[in-house]
Formats: C-alpha cells, sequence, structure tokens
C-alpha cells in the first residue's frame, strides 16, 4: 500500500500547484505526457490539495462502476452547474441523479429512436444540400462549424420539437450563446478559488446574458410542449420529442421539478451540439490526410445505394472503424474528475474521504499494450479478426452512469458522415500539424478549414507523416 503523497508529481507551477496547467487548452496532451513521464498513477496539486491521477484502464473502470456508492463526480462540477441552474443528469450525483434518469432514460429508448429517424433524416439531406451548395461556390469553411449546425438540428427538434434550421439559417442567437456556456463552466470547475462570486469580469456577465439566453428559449419551449399535451392527451402515450416524454414523466412524479427539466433540457441541448460535431470533424480531419483509408472509405459508399442511410442503420465496417480510430486518437471527453465518497483504497493507494481522482479515460487508446503503435492512425485494427476491441475505450463514460445518449450519437455520426462523403470530398487548406487540439470541456479541432468539393473532382491527398496525425 502506499499513500498518496508518495506518488511521484510534476514539477508545480507556482503556489497553486498545477492548477495554471488545468486551465491550458492542451491539458489532456499535458497529462498524456506526465503519464509517459510517471506511469499510470501520479499525484498533481490543487492549491494545497492533493489530487489522484488515475490511467490505468482496469482501475478507472472500477472506479467508474461504483458509482454513485463508492465514488462521484468532483463536487465542484455540482456546484458549478448548480450556481448556474442547470444540474441536470450529467452533474447531479447520487439519489438526485437517479431521481433525475427517470427525466432521461426514456428518451433514448430503440422505439422512440426509430420514430424520430425519418426527422434525423430529413435534416440528413437538409446538411447533404449544404455540402453541394459549399461544393458549387467553392467557400472555405471551418468544417466543425457545419457539424455544429446539424447537430443542434437534431437536437433542437429532437429534445424540443423546435427546427432550428441552422444548416439553411446560419447562426443563431441561441447558437451563438450555447458557444458562451460550456467553456465558462469548465474553466469555473477547475478553478480552486471562485472568484466570479466575489467579482464579475466581462466575461462572467456575458456568460450570465448567455444563459438566460437559453434559459428562456427552453422554458417557451417547456409551456409549448405542455400546452400540446393537454390539446393532444395522446401524446403522452406517443411522444414526438424528448419535452414531452420529460413532461409526461412529470405527470407521473410530480416531484420532478420545472427547473430539472430545464436543466436536463439545457444539458441535451448543449452536450448534443458539441461531442458529436468534434467527433464527425475529428474523423474527416484523419480520413482526409489518409488517401488509402479514403479510397476505402470511398469503396464502401459506392456498395450503398441509398442517398441517405435507412432504418436500421447498416453497420458500415469501414466508417465504424474510422469512427472507433477517431474516439480513440481524437477523444472529445479525454477526462474525468471524481472523488472518493469515503476512505478508499485504488489501485493499491490509500485516500482518504473527499480526494479527488482525476481519471484520464483517453490514456487507454495511447497504452502500447492494448493498441499496437497507438499513436498511428490505423482504422484497420478494428477490422481484423482479434485487432483491437472498442469495449477497451470509454469514450462515454462507464458504469450506471454511461452516457445515455450514445445510441443516438453513433446514428448522428453515420448519418452525417455518409452525407459528406458519399457524393463529396474536402480538401484542406492546411497541413495537418497545423490543426490544434483545444479541450474545452470537450476537445475541438480548431483551424480545420476545408473546401468541399465533389468526389469526381478530388484531387489525391497526401498521406501526412504518424507525428502529424497523432497530435
Amino acid at each position: 500500500m502506499q499513500t498518496l503523497q508518495q506518488l511521484p508529481m510534476p514539477p508545480q507551477s507556482g503556489l497553486l500547484g498545477h492548477v495554471s496547467e488545468l486551465k491550458k487548452p492542451d491539458i489532456h496532451r499535458q497529462m498524456l505526457a506526465w503519464i509517459e513521464e510517471y506511469g499510470n498513477t501520479f499525484r498533481i496539486k490543487l492549491g494545497m490539495k492533493d489530487v489522484l491521477v488515475l490511467a490505468d484502464p482496469a482501475q478507472i473502470k472500477t472506479v467508474l462502476k461504483e458509482r454513485p456508492e463508492q465514488f462521484r463526480r468532483i463536487k465542484s462540477i455540482e456546484s458549478v452547474f448548480e450556481e448556474a441552474g442547470l444540474n441536470g443528469i450529467f452533474s447531479a450525483d447520487g439519489e438526485r441523479w437517479k431521481h433525475q434518469r427517470k427525466l432521461t432514460e426514456p428518451m433514448f429508448q430503440p422505439s422512440h429512436l426509430k420514430s424520430f429517424y425519418p426527422k434525423l433524416a430529413e435534416i440528413t439531406c437538409r446538411l447533404e444540400s449544404r455540402f453541394a451548395m459549399l461544393a458549387q461556390v467553392g467557400e472555405v469553411v471551418e468544417l466543425v462549424d457545419e457539424f455544429k449546425r446539424y447537430t443542434i438540428d437534431v437536437t433542437s427538434l429532437l429534445a424540443f420539437g423546435e427546427d432550428f434550421n441552422a444548416i439553411d439559417k446560419g447562426e443563431t442567437p441561441l447558437s451563438a450563446s450555447l458557444r458562451d456556456v460550456f467553456p465558462t463552466i469548465n474553466q469555473r470547475i477547475k478553478s480552486p478559488v471562485p472568484l466570479w462570486r466575489f467579482f464579475k469580469t466581462s466575461k462572467d456577465k456575458q456568460f450570465e446574458q448567455s444563459l438566460n439566453e437559453v434559459k428562456r428559449f427552453v422554458s417557451s419551449c417547456i409551456e409549448k410542449q405542455r400546452n400540446a399535451l393537454s390539446d393532444k392527451p395522446e401524446l403522452a402515450d406517443a411522444p414526438e420529442n424528448m419535452l414531452q416524454v420529460m413532461l409526461s414523466e412529470q405527470r407521473q412524479d410530480p416531484t420532478l421539478t420545472d427547473k430539472e427539466i430545464v436543466a436536463n433540457a439545457v444539458t441535451l441541448l448543449l452536450a448534443g451540439e458539441d461531442t458529436t460535431a468534434n467527433t464527425l470533424a475529428w474523423m474527416a480531419y484523419l480520413v482526409s490526410y489518409d488517401s488509402v483509408t479514403s479510397g476505402q472509405l470511398n469503396t464502401e459508399l459506392n456498395e450503398h445505394a441509398y442517398e441517405t442511410l435507412p432504418w436500421p442503420i447498416p453497420r458500415l465496417p469501414i466508417t465504424t472503424a474510422i469512427m472507433y480510430e477517431a474516439m480513440r486518437l481524437k477523444p472529445v471527453a479525454p477526462q474525468i474528475y471524481m472523488e472518493s465518497l469515503e476512505d478508499n483504497v485504488v489501485s493499491g493507494i490509500t485516500l482518504k474521504k473527499g480526494t479527488p481522482i482525476f481519471c484520464m479515460l483517453h490514456a487507454s487508446g495511447f497504452n502500447p499494450e492494448l493498441f499496437s503503435q497507438p499513436k498511428t492512425f490505423d482504422p484497420n485494427r478494428w477490422l481484423e479478426r482479434g485487432g483491437a476491441s472498442f469495449s477497451q475505450l470509454q469514450p462515454f463514460g462507464g458504469g450506471t452512469r454511461l452516457c445515455p445518449g450514445r445510441s443516438l450519437a453513433m446514428m448522428e455520426i453515420k448519418l452525417a458522415f455518409n452525407a459528406l462523403f458519399k457524393k463529396f470530398t474536402i480538401e484542406p487548406q492546411q497541413a495537418a500539424e497545423e490543426v490544434i487540439e483545444q479541450f474545452a470541456f470537450t476537445m475541438s479541432p480548431v483551424g480545420f478549414n476545408v473546401k468541399v468539393k465533389l468526389r469526381e473532382q478530388s484531387k489525391p491527398k497526401p498521406v501526412k507523416s504518424e507525428e502529424a496525425l497523432s497530435r
């Protein structure tokens, strides 16, 4: 047995320990460098508090499985979300989480997703039309923004019954507000001192303004869907959107409050936009610099005669392998912050109650014992018999708190990726190494600018170095 204080620790960068490092947009990469130097267990400092950094995949799975009895998300997460009025299924813990789970679980049942599929396919056709227009005019776009237009349209229609049509209309005041919320929450979670509670900067004031804009929109949607349920009681048995599901659950359990519905609805809107769009952009990034994989993808998509993929969605082995490889190399949720609810032993290290544990979910993807040549982009590792296993990755978390929206995310990814590469190709406007990984609650590609072109007009893409693609 070891105590936490006996573990190695990277050099501190000031009186607050490693706080300044945690605020950097590439902290996920710094963590990987520290793992290589100090191993799968080491400690860092948040002010005067010692934090266990855990990178061993088996130990992380154990911690996640033992929620919510022995471990929980770090308390600062719930307090920040509660202060913002957004303490929903993502941030709540313990009995409160179990209580709110009633609101979200029914939304992602296969029967509900199946009934929503025609609308999802319609939005996907709209995305393909957008790509056709971009190919015609030759406009340079940041690809992640195009996918965000798609995911916000899908999420708003599925969650609220409202079609933003951001794909055609571009940015709306609401989508602009969404961009302000999650990054600020992420910074507040990692801050050892809640300075915003004593002095509000212009950024804090903008955050509050944006948050109020989002809440006003959600509240108006709740009222609209409540009226719809009153006018058509049969919707309770066959709901058309997630707000109707939640409001129907509230009728069965009056202890579920409007505040909780707002919190969960906003969480769906925020999380549904960023995570899936970033994964799609990273998939496109990796393929666009690899001519071999691009050729394999074209062959697979040519085998399907569908304009839009049908229900149930075909497995599409190459597309799926690219998705898994992107989730391994470019995970949009690379780490999760936990704490122990009681005195405990983790990976042979004794921990006191309340000790923070930073679980490096992305570390398994770079573990040479699990993946050969882990820094190399190689989708074929998922296609070989006895090859890589998706169970070794944790892009959706684990245990009882496994992301409830994972099935929807997989559907969106396959549909949108097919919409782009079925008829088009993309021409990056920069070298692979110029695209930056930025971690601000989710890890996104910054500066991935492309031209969309009809596939017949495409030019061969150079295969970039292993180092560039693993950045």
